[in-house]
Parts: structure tokens; C-alpha cells; sequence
């Protein structure tokens, strides 16, 4: 009887650090604040404002695009390095009609400039994501080849 209470003793004991770690780790792997999670992607009413031919697809995930006047603004996020995607970013905006003018990269983060015809066409900026290290931030800055006359 009494090895039996000192056995369930043992089990009870063994049982409780497993079911907290369990819980702990379930909790992580679940929590909604995690900043590394996947990006969401933006709605497909506003991705149809991107210029036509310009695809972020080999880039990152686009999580948002809106206009301001002449310009689109293009958010995303990417997990490539930033001298990776600033590459990227060049083929992209070529492929939509820009044309490539510069960049600059520190590492750490980059930009790129590009024209549109005879005009400043925008710039896009790849910095690291401020609550997740594995994650970097772009932002696009484009003039909308419909606005120009």
C-alpha cells in the first residue's frame, strides 16, 4: 500500500513539469504576437493596383499597396537578404517598365532607384523587420505609369 502511494507519489510528480512543458510550448508555437509568423497577404483589390507586369512573386510576400496621388506605395516582407532582394527588386521593376538607375546596400539593409521614362520612377527600401530578425521590410515607392502624361 504503501509503495503504491509512493509510486503514484512519483508519477504525479514526473506528470506535472510534462504537462506545463506542454502547455508552454503549445502556447508558443500558437501565439498570435509571434512576429516571425508568415506575413498575410494583401487583398486582392489592392495587389490589382500593382502596375501591370510588376510581380513581387520571387521577392516576398506583398502586405499592402495603396496609391497616394501619382504614387503606388507597395508594402512586403521577405526573408531574403537584403543584397538578394534588392537584386530582385531590380528585375521586378524592369520587368514592369521601369528602368533601373542605382542601389545602394549596407549589409544590413538597401536601396534601389529606378526611373520611368524621363522621370524619377521611385525607390524601394529593404530593411530589417523590426520584431523578427529572419524577416526584412520593403517598402516600394512607385510612380503609377498611369499618372504620367
Amino acid at each position: 500500500m504503501v509503495e503504491r502511494r509512493f509510486r503514484r507519489r512519483q508519477l504525479l510528480l514526473l506528470a506535472i513539469p510534462v504537462v506545463v512543458l506542454a502547455f508552454v510550448l503549445s502556447f508558443r508555437a500558437f501565439d498570435p504576437k509571434d512576429p516571425c509568423q508568415e506575413p498575410s497577404a494583401a487583398p486582392a483589390a489592392q495587389t490589382a493596383l500593382l502596375p501591370a507586369g510588376l510581380s513581387f512573386d520571387q521577392i516576398g510576400t506583398v502586405t499592402g499597396v495603396r496609391k497616394d496621388g501619382r504614387h503606388i506605395i507597395v508594402q512586403a516582407v521577405t526573408t531574403k537578404p537584403p543584397d538578394e532582394a534588392s537584386v530582385l527588386i531590380q528585375d521586378a521593376v524592369t520587368a514592369a517598365g521601369y528602368r533601373f538607375v542605382g542601389a545602394d546596400s549596407e549589409g544590413v539593409e538597401a536601396e534601389v532607384f529606378f526611373s520611368l521614362g524621363a522621370l524619377a520612377g521611385g525607390q524601394a527600401r529593404v530593411e530589417p523587420a523590426a520584431a523578427c530578425g529572419s524577416q526584412w521590410d520593403i517598402e516600394a515607392v512607385l510612380l503609377d505609369p498611369d499618372a504620367v502624361p
